[in-house]
């Protein structure tokens, strides 16, 4: 039926006879009536407008409308307590429902985990999700009374308070938001992607597999798609991954504008590497080399630029190493030392913040072990092996000068991994991170560092390195006249100090 206001209403009133092939009004059929849509039924289909209207518009149906509609509710159904009973299990499973929707939830959002060893309620094993059920309960009665009466019924019970429940809701809150920001993607229409291999804790390898779009309003955004397991190492099998899983999430390869990945020619490789097997597919999928991570391998190339630079992170691993492997030693430190990291250089600037920070804390410490008659001799004549190393003027200076050097280094890196981060940006940070090594590149930077470091030990020589130089023979028709000798200081400059500045600026003017 159209009303006069173009609105369209269906008739559910009228119902059809297939066995008389006529019209019934079901009110007026149920609570009596004189009308033919009541008795014998309608099918005049001739004129089924106009008399369809002219009775629904008398008095006795409107009547037999309101009884009926009166009728079904539910006070007045016979089935009413049965209905009411319906309504008040749906209501009690809806309310655990939302309190474990709720603890789903926070867990998940935190990144904590589940389960436990036990899956009993009262056990102080039993996982992340039922304790927090169990400290809701301490303030909700409705929960208690649940918990107590479904909590440990065991399989064959409904409780909803299984893992299995919540593992399904993760699955269907995962699919949701993955909803959500394919919506997303599809709305921006244009994305790029990052993509890194890295194993987990159980030692499985897996691809990382993230996307960047920007939103209506100009904010980028990155989301975090998948995991993508066991996918190889080969570029072949990298690619067929990563199309496999744009395909997975109706995402148009053609609309792909920058890939990012780090520096492994598997992945950066010019002419078979990931990111030249994409362009094939699409040349306008641009490829941009992650600069948190060539950042990192500048640092790593310097670490390595010389001897002094290795042996100097070799002595903060071998400290941590040292204090680490006993509480007593520990305890003795009055203080704090950290390891390094191969890949995370902002772990090597805490390292060494650390070291010059709890300097005087470490010396004393090794001091006291070295001198301990009750240590075993093999602690002591390690603790004396280090406390040698750090009686060095070298090494204090090296610790103030990579202290300066990766506190720099990794507030640059943090920047770089910034969201809204851009490729203008990106090279001001490095044209300003080798402004700052350049401007280190002269004596009087070297000496503000040495009287730093002087200043923290007291020590004023630095090591003969004559001492251990190795002579080389001299032929018959050679002298040894022209031979320089570089004093101890000078050395460090020369081949430490300049060596190391040298090749960062190199390589962040290599990686920029």
């Amino acid at each position: 039926m159209v009303l006069l206001n173009g609105e369209k209403v269906k008739r559910n009133y009228l119902v059809y006879s297939e066995s008389t092939g006529s019209l019934f009004c079901a009110p007026c059929k149920l609570f009596g009536s004189t009308s033919m849509f009541s008795t014998v039924g309608f099918s005049d289909w001739k004129h089924a407008e106009k008399r369809i209207t002219s009775h629904e518009n008398s008095q006795t149906h409107k009547t037999n409308v309101l009884t009926m509609k009166d009728r079904g509710k539910v006070v007045q159904r016979i089935d009413s307590a049965l209905i009411s009973q319906i309504e008040k299990e749906k209501n009690y499973w809806k309310n655990v429902l939302r309190r474990v929707v709720a603890v789903v939830k926070t867990l998940s959002s935190r990144g904590l985990a589940f389960r436990g060893k036990t899956d009993k309620f009262g056990c102080n094993q039993n996982g992340n999700f039922l304790m927090s059920l169990e400290l809701i309960a301490l303030f909700d009665p409705f929960l208690a009374s649940h918990i107590e009466k479904f909590g440990n019924k065991g399989k064959g019970f409904t409780s909803y308070l299984s893992f299995n429940i919540f593992e399904q809701f993760i699955t269907v809150m995962a699919d949701q938001v993955l909803a959500v920001i394919v919506e997303e993607i599809q709305k921006a229409k244009y994305f790029s992607i990052i993509v890194d291999s890295t194993p987990d804790v159980s030692h499985v390898d897996q691809l990382s597999f993230v996307v960047r779009y920007v939103k209506n309003n100009g904010t980028p955004i990155e989301r975090f798609m998948c995991f993508l397991p066991n996918s190889g190492h080969k570029s072949e099998e990298l690619t067929d991954e990563v199309m496999t899983t744009l395909s997975l999430y109706d995402l148009d390869p053609a609309f792909l504008r920058a890939q990012s990945y780090d520096n492994a020619s598997n992945m950066a490789g010019a002419y078979s590497g990931l990111q030249a097997r994409i362009k094939e597919i699409n040349p306008l999928a641009n490829f941009v080399p992650c600069a948190a991570h060539s950042l990192n391998l500048v640092g790593t190339c310097a670490a390595s630029a010389c001897r002094e630079a290795c042996e100097f992170f070799d002595i903060i691993q071998n400290i941590y190493n040292f204090f680490s492997a006993s509480t007593h030693r520990w305890s003795e430190l009055k203080g704090t030392v950290k390891c390094l990291s191969a890949t995370r250089w902002s772990a090597r600037d805490d390292a060494c913040h650390s070291l010059s920070k709890n300097w005087n804390n470490i010396v004393h410490a090794l001091q006291k072990i070295s001198n301990n008659r009750n240590e075993k001799p093999s602690t002591k004549c390690e603790a004396v092996g280090l406390l040698k190393k750090l009686n060095r003027l070298e090494t204090v200076f090296m610790t103030i000068f990579w202290t300066n050097i990766l506190d720099r280094v990794n507030k640059t890196s943090n920047k770089l991994q910034s969201v809204d981060i851009d490729l203008i940006t990106v090279v001001e940070l490095y044209q300003s991170l080798i402004h700052y090594v350049e401007s280190l590149r002269n004596e009087d930077s070297f000496k503000i560092l040495e009287d730093i470091a002087i200043t923290k030990s007291g020590i004023k020589d630095y090591n003969d390195h004559n001492k251990r130089k190795r002579k080389r023979k001299i032929h018959i028709d050679e002298n040894n006249d022209n031979e320089i000798l570089f004093s101890e200081r000078d050395y460090l400059i020369i081949n430490t100090y300049y060596v190391i500045l040298d090749k960062l600026s190199y390589e962040l003017k290599k990686g920029n």
